[in-house]
């Protein structure tokens, strides 16, 4: 079984030498450690800067060579931030260009022409994006800014097909659902994919009588698909099997699952108290209370001023974007919700083949007492624990001892 990557985005770093770094310095070392006698697979991130650095003369052949002397390959590349992503106030500039600017357009598919040169012969690549933009939904966001994000989208499928014409790689576009953004949960996406995607995308590829509308729907749902991160589905208090589900009956491309967790409580002075150490300048920690007759309050971020709106609703449960380790099971004031990523979850995504991919990116902000000695340890940890329960969840396996649930 090959062993499942974790996002580089974990690692600091905006330029190609910081990426070459962080894989020479901790990449290998847990290959070492959870893949030492067979090739093991990155989860690439590339910032803007980056990306650019890697297409210039010699840069990619270089890369290779890296990749190749390490035993590394590389199937997936993170592409939501494309500026910088540690050490600044990140918030919501994570989500800037988003998909009405030509700039977005334009990194993912230089991104998307480098995965093709790096992927390996038969694989499928998947570049994460974000989820069209972040901020005000239905009325907050005109009808021609949406029309605009469904048709560079649809650009970009025709850019990804016509790659796969030119080199044989294939590379799916996956846009990652995210709290707050325009798109959340399963219902937007299904709405979205079925009422603005296929509508505009359909008219825009079968222009000129280029297609039939027919072969630009399946154009459509064969370039792009989702990232299912299991912490956003989480914050939204919907369950990551449910949704797996919801998207397969739509006929919706999941083309990588991100294994994360987010931070869960019951609302009472010791949480609050608790979740006060969470709060940091860097990552937007979109925040939701789950309200008497299922009814949920949203919070924009997590601060001391969101931490006292939330003491009016003592007892009911709160779940916070903040990533924590996948190993981490709380301690009786604080919880995770890693018990979403059951067997069931497990046996189901490894039936269908999904792409895998262990994504705690806040590791340099999680409060001292989270952290398993350093990065390397961390990660390896949480590779452990991943691959354990995607083990038993093979047919004929065990469960987990009850000491690593």
């Amino acid at each position: 079984m090959t062993a499942i990557p974790y996002c580089l985005n974990i690692h600091p770093g905006e330029t190609l030498a910081d990426v070459r770094l962080a894989i020479e310095r901790h990449a290998c070392a847990v290959k070492a450690r959870v893949s030492p006698n067979a090739p093991y697979p990155l989860g690439l991130r590339l910032s803007a800067v980056a990306a650019g650095e890697l297409a210039e003369p010699g840069a990619l052949e270089s890369f290779r060579e890296l990749l190749a002397q390490r035993g590394l390959f590389v199937t997936g590349i993170n592409g939501f931030p494309y500026g910088a992503f540690h050490n600044t106030a990140v918030k919501t500039a994570v989500y800037r260009p988003d998909w009405t600017t030509p700039d977005r357009l334009a990194y993912t598919g230089r991104l998307a022409t480098l995965l093709a040169a790096l992927l390996p012969e038969g694989q499928v690549g998947n570049i994460s994006t974000v989820p069209l933009g972040y901020g005000e939904k239905g009325s907050g966001v005109k009808p021609e800014a949406r029309a605009v994000m469904a048709r560079q989208i649809a650009v970009m499928a025709e850019f990804l097909h016509d790659l796969k014409a030119r080199t044989g790689r294939e590379v799916v576009l996956a846009l990652e659902p995210e709290p707050d953004c325009l798109l959340e949960d399963t219902n937007e996406v299904v709405a979205w994919f079925e009422d603005e995607l296929l509508h505009e995308g359909r008219r825009w590829l079968a222009a000129g009588g280029r297609r039939t509308p027919d072969e630009a729907e399946a154009l459509l749902r064969a370039a792009v698909g989702l990232c299912l991160d299991t912490c956003h589905f989480a914050v939204a208090f919907e369950e990551p099997l449910t949704a797996l589900v919801r998207f397969e009956s739509a006929c919706i491309r999941v083309a990588r699952i991100q294994l994360s967790a987010a931070i869960r409580a019951t609302v009472n002075d010791a949480s609050l108290a608790r979740l006060a150490a969470f709060v940091d300048p860097v990552y937007l920690h979109q925040t939701k209370i789950l309200l008497p007759r299922g009814r949920i309050a949203a919070l924009p971020d997590l601060t001391p001023a969101t931490l006292e709106t939330a003491r009016q609703h003592a007892g009911c449960e709160l779940r916070t974007h903040f990533h924590v380790p996948l190993f981490y099971a709380g301690d009786g004031v604080l919880g995770s919700t890693h018990g979403d990523l059951s067997p069931e979850f497990f046996r189901h995504a490894a039936g269908q083949g999904y792409p895998l991919e262990i994504e705690t990116y806040t590791f340099h902000v999680l409060p001292p007492e989270l952290r398993a000695g350093d990065v390397v340890e961390s990660l390896v940890r949480e590779t452990g624990w991943a691959q354990e329960r995607l083990a038993a969840a093979a047919p004929g396996a065990g469960t987990p001892d009850a000491e690593t649930r």
